[in-house]
């Protein structure tokens, strides 16, 4: 029975091994690219960055200020003028907190963050937090800003790149066979972070950080069996989808909990347990420690054990509610997994051969991937960053990594392309060759997956008035948006898996296998230039990003152009396109996108006049997605009366 529900976590929720450590490289793809700008370090953190992308789970991002440094030396040998250093001081300062003082390279940023208290400056966590909010990131969330819809977090810290003194007790602690000694210097050698929030109640609360030690987590949960990982996964299913929904426990526990116990009983097992037969056991094992530290109030941090964190926590009331949730889950025992919706029951698919169930998985980690936040393309529009993605394909033997680090390269094109300026005043050679490196890196881009590179060239030539040229561009992009293609959120049918149990697939790997069958959105930002004018609802629009399905797109634009060409019987049929395309949900994977068809639908009656048939459109996309900060069809029918 531990093998089935090994099998069944595999190929419904986490993904083989494999495809959790192409989760992992894309990841750190990402953060490599994205940590190319000259002030910040990214880090994706989390249950994301972990390899795990969970139901209802979101996408928290570290990002270190490398202009401000972290150190428990108060006699600095080195320093950089242009830097920030601050003193680790935690006398004082319950464990897991400290103060951070500034004694060295007083920068006019770090000035703006300090706060004067007995002679000395201290770097308030609350100031730095409320300096990172932003438009895009208005909501404080702990030590995060976050965005409304609360998809992802963002963690602004400082970095010291030493082990600090309060964990010194960790590396000399346990001598078993995890963690092994080489992932304990890895841990080691990537310091510590310290993230901006104090704790709750105490004493000059704002000028206290908490001591992070996500990238050695990170390292720690790489370093995991797929087995471990796995019973991970359980602990953290069980939590959310049952411990946290019954009646006086919710966010009582956190996710934090979980990992912690997972690394302390990790430490104490041999690693010849954590095997796919055992998955059960060792699953219990956790549980019953889960138990244990509740009705114990104890609960101490993995690398800092005097750092109790169930203290002031779970007590009282909610302390008896929760042990009595425990203990009645405990009596079912492994079987009370089965609470979740996610795991009802274990299918028969596990007594399919070898070669069925490698097939299943194969087209299962495809499922993942095109539903998965890590496929979004990276809000990055720096050339630099591009030549620095380049080098690193150039200079990486792994054709594994490389591949990931191509595939990201050529989305960062797209992002170039989008934000190049092409109508300088007064310089039209100046012009003339923009609009020549503009098209290089969009050709490049259609190396990225089906269509999107094509479909942003037929609207680049579009806004340069080259209709006939942008209309044998999707003509071309049409033929590409077959039926057997996968769309971004979309589920894959049986047609898909008896595509994907072809050979040339498996050979190509996943992210190959993306390029030649994923559609994705059609992406507007804020910085996109080439958007066409018709979707703007002002000249000052577009603050938000608008995503729009690729057949949906291809139909608009093709009437756009026809419009213009004043070609009346053919702009008519790409409306019908665009309204068969909306009826049969084509590549609309969610209510959200075919909103925007809606929308799209009612611009193009706008545009022909049909006022009445405009607002019937605006008024069904509001009806199918009610958010009047993200559906612009709000907006439309108010400048419509």
């Amino acid at each position: 029975m531990a093998v089935c529900l090994y099998d069944y976590l595999c190929q419904n929720i986490v993904g083989s091994a494999k495809y959790v450590r192409l989760f992992r490289l894309i990841n750190a793809s990402r953060d490599r690219i994205m940590s190319n700008r000259l002030f910040y370090t990214y880090i994706t953190s989390g249950s994301f960055g972990e390899g795990l992308e969970l139901k209802g789970s979101d996408f928290d991002i570290m990002i270190i200020k490398r202009e401000m440094e972290v150190t428990e030396q108060s006699k600095l040998q080195d320093h950089r003028s242009d830097k920030a250093y601050f003193l680790l001081e935690t006398n004082d300062v319950k464990p897991g907190f400290a103060y951070l003082r500034l004694i060295k390279g007083n920068t006019k940023s770090a000035k703006l963050f300090c706060r004067g208290t007995k002679g000395q400056l201290y770097i308030s966590s609350v100031l730095f937090k409320m300096c990172i909010l932003g438009e895009n990131t208005p909501i404080v969330h702990g030590p995060c800003a976050t965005d409304r819809l609360g998809f992802f977090d963002l963690a602004f810290c400082l970095h010291s790149k030493s082990w600090i003194s309060t964990a010194l007790q960790w590396v000399t602690r346990s001598s078993n066979s995890w963690p092994t000694s080489e992932v304990k210097q890895k841990v080691i050698d990537h310091g510590v972070l310290f993230v901006p929030i104090g704790k709750e109640g105490d004493l000059n609360e704002e000028l206290k950080w908490r001591i992070s030690f996500s990238i050695g987590e990170k390292f720690l949960i790489c370093s995991f069996s797929h087995t471990q990982l796995l019973c991970y996964v359980l602990m953290k299913i069980l939590l959310k989808d049952v411990i946290s929904e019954s009646p006086g426990c919710k966010d009582l526990l956190c996710s934090y909990f979980i990992k912690t116990i997972l690394f302390w009983v990790s430490e104490e097992l041999p690693t010849s347990v954590w095997k796919p037969n055992n998955l059960i056991h060792c699953f219990m094992r956790c549980f019953k420690r889960l138990v244990y530290c509740v009705e114990y109030s104890v609960c101490p941090h993995y690398f800092i054990p005097e750092n109790n964190l169930f203290e002031n926590k779970i007590i009282g009331h909610s302390r008896t509610k929760l042990l009595q949730k425990l203990n009645e889950l405990n009596d079912y025992g492994w079987q009370c997994i089965f609470s979740s919706g996610q795991i009802s029951s274990l299918p028969s698919f596990t007594w399919f051969t070898t070669q069925q169930r490698n097939a299943d998985m194969f087209a299962n980690n495809i499922q993942k991937i095109i539903k998965s936040k890590s496929i979004l393309p990276i809000e990055s529009t720096t050339i630099t960053e591009y030549e620095r993605c380049l080098r690193s394909i150039l200079l990486t033997k792994s054709k594994k990594i490389r591949t990931i680090h191509l595939h990201n390269m050529t989305g960062l094109s797209l992002n170039i392309a989008n934000a190049m300026q092409l109508s300088k005043p007064y310089c039209n050679k100046c012009n003339y060759k923009q609009y020549k490196t503009c098209i290089c890196y969009i050709l490049q881009s259609t190396h990225h997956d089906a269509v999107l590179g094509w479909l942003t060239l037929a609207t680049l030539f579009y806004k340069h008035k080259q209709y006939f040229k942008a209309l044998c561009v999707l003509s071309y992009s049409l033929t590409k948006c077959t039926t057997e293609k996968l769309s971004f959120g979309a589920n894959i049918t049986d047609v898909h898996r008896k595509l994907l149990r072809y050979k040339i697939f498996k050979k190509l790997k996943i992210i190959r296998t993306l390029r030649f069958l994923f559609l994705p959105l059609i992406d507007f930002y804020k910085k996109t230039s080439h958007i066409p004018d018709e979707l703007k609802l002002n000249a000052s629009d577009f603050k938000t990003r608008v995503a729009i399905p690729p057949v949906t797109y291809v139909h608009f634009l093709t009437f756009l152009c026809h419009y213009h060409l004043h070609n009346i019987r053919n702009y008519q049929e790409s409306l019908g396109g665009l309204r068969l395309t909306i009826e049969e949900d084509y590549f609309m994977s969610d209510i959200g996108m075919k909103a925007t068809a809606y929308d799209c639908l009612g611009v193009a009656f706008q545009i022909i006049g049909d006022t009445e048939a405009a607002r019937g459109a605006f008024v069904k996309s509001t009806e199918i997605y009610p958010d009047q900060l993200e559906n612009r069809s709000f907006k439309r029918l108010a400048m419509t009366k």
